[in-house]
């Protein structure tokens, strides 16, 4: 029983001494040696003195034991709260069934759905601001961050210029902005806070060079064969019974029979878009008509010509039998044609692949009416591009002599090295006063997706300066979207965006 002979009245705040009556309260408390715990508690109600006063009566509260209208101790809320946070609504509730204070998801949605957001005036001086997925592929958040201190400052519904433009006009203060190469955030913050010194990540940078680099080695990807010489130390035999010329007619006409049904139906389909797109039909029609998904569509009417669509997936794409295949070509060029055979001998040597993608194989074999081609021991253009992109000391012996070795075959993608390197070494010096000539050395090697790399750039070219000038970069916003990610799998994808802000906001 409370022994208080006064109490502060809620509405005016006056002292009163006037007791009015008196009545129970039972608050649910934290467990006690994993028994469910109660609270008996006896508190008067006091008449306020004041004249006037809209509360007329009101009940004495106990500090850090009683709250207005709570049926719970406010130790036991924060544990509620945190086990909301860390585990969701319905995980949550499951597991307050075993600490013994059973309470329903709901009632736990509708606990941090009270707990107040924080609330601020301004923006803070430097702010990261950057994307994450609700649905991916469809719908799209907004984080933004104070990255001088880390905190979570607000979370917005999408991520249009509208909104970050209506944000930053209702919170100024913002002197530096960090953001991704995004058009949306850049066209907010020119709007509503154009004295704010954009700063694009120079990972972003970084990610659209390797990305640029990539289509470079597709587009030269007839020089990822490695020589007979390379491999052997020395140079290859040739059969007695070809002649040079004769040799390299048969293996031009061998790989030609040898196109896979892939690249003709990559043709036959572009094609198709394009011819459809120059009768003005829109994509999703395109998509409905083929059969194909939208993205597939916009890709094929991106690309100028059927090679274009040829990316470093082509190059990642690995099956199981592929270190068999010369091995199954030398016995089939034998004589060997059997493919339960085959199977058999290849499953002794390690072969840990099915029969069916055998007889696959074997099958666009067999169709061609030809010799089985000879395999060349190439790069894909995935390890191509790592050996272009990493740092020639970080690289083993072997790595080092494939780079050595591609780069001697293709003068090109020196070229292209070059610049990989230099762009390297001014972003790890924070060197952005060098990034013109940079984009003219770039620009200067003619290759088509470094030039549009070097436009991409010169079109946000003062925020790109500042990522490789100044020490600031959205590393702890991505931070932030990575925590969002595993927020979003606890809550199974059932929470609203009210909802998944409040657990953003007050996540540790």
């Amino acid at each position: 029983m409370s022994t208080a002979v006064e109490a502060c009245c809620p509405a005016c705040g006056t002292v009163s001494r006037q007791r009015h009556g008196q009545y129970r309260r039972a608050l649910n408390d934290v467990t006690v040696s994993g028994r469910r715990t109660v609270i008996d508690l006896v508190v008067r109600r006091f008449r306020c003195a004041q004249d006037g006063c809209r509360q007329r009566t009101f009940s004495e509260q106990i500090a850090g034991l009683t709250e207005r209208f709570a049926r719970r101790t406010p130790r036991l809320r924060q544990v509620l709260e945190r086990l909301m946070l860390v585990a969701a609504g319905r995980p949550a509730a499951r597991l307050t069934q075993a600490l013994a204070f059973p309470v329903s998801a709901n009632t736990l949605l509708r606990l941090l759905r009270r707990r107040p957001t924080p609330q601020r005036a301004r923006a803070p001086r430097v702010l990261g601001v950057d994307d994450f997925a609700l649905r991916k592929g469809h719908v799209y958040g907004t984080i933004l961050l104070d990255m001088e201190t880390g905190e979570r400052v607000d979370v917005l519904p999408d991520r249009t210029a509208k909104t970050l433009t209506a944000w930053l006009r209702a919170h100024p203060g913002a002197e530096i902005v960090c953001r991704d190469r995004g058009g949306a955030y850049a066209e907010a913050v020119r709007t509503a806070a154009p004295n704010a010194v954009q700063v694009a990540d120079r990972f972003h940078v970084w990610r659209n060079l390797c990305d640029a680099v990539e289509k470079c080695v597709v587009l030269h990807r007839d020089c990822l064969p490695v020589p007979a010489d390379e491999l052997t130390g020395g140079p290859a035999p040739k059969p007695a019974s070809l002649s040079a010329p004769a040799e390299h007619v048969l293996e031009k006409r061998v790989s030609a029979e040898w196109d896979s049904v892939r690249a003709s139906t990559r043709r036959q389909r572009h094609a198709e878009v394009h011819g459809l797109r120059e009768k003005g039909v829109g994509i999703s029609a395109i998509a409905e008509a083929l059969g194909l998904d939208r993205k597939t569509v916009r890709r094929y009417a991106h690309a100028a010509t059927p090679e274009d669509m040829v990316s470093d997936r082509a190059g990642q794409r690995s099956s199981r039998i592929d270190p068999f295949l010369p091995y199954l070509h030398d016995r089939w060029n034998a004589g060997c044609t059997d493919g339960a055979r085959l199977f058999a001998e290849i499953r002794d040597r390690g072969y840990t692949g099915s029969q069916r993608t055998l007889r696959r194989h074997l099958q666009a074999v067999r169709a061609s009416g030809k010799p089985a081609p000879t395999i060349k021991k190439q790069l894909s253009v995935r390890r191509a591009t790592i050996l272009l992109t990493s740092h020639p000391t970080h690289l083993d012996e072997n790595a080092a002599l494939r780079r050595k070795g591609l780069l001697g075959r293709c003068p090109e993608l020196d070229t292209v090295a070059a610049c990989v390197a230099a762009f390297a070494t001014m972003m790890a010096d924070l060197d952005g006063h060098r990034l013109p000539a940079w984009l003219d050395q770039a620009h200067a090697t003619g290759l088509q997706p470094l030039r549009s790399l070097v436009n991409g750039i010169r079109q946000d070219l003062a925020a790109v300066t500042a990522g490789l000038t100044l020490h600031w970069n959205s590393g702890r916003v991505e931070g932030n979207v990575n925590r969002i990610k595993r927020i979003k799998r606890d809550g199974y994808g059932r929470a609203s965006f009210d909802l998944l802000r409040h657990q953003i906001l007050h996540a540790d």
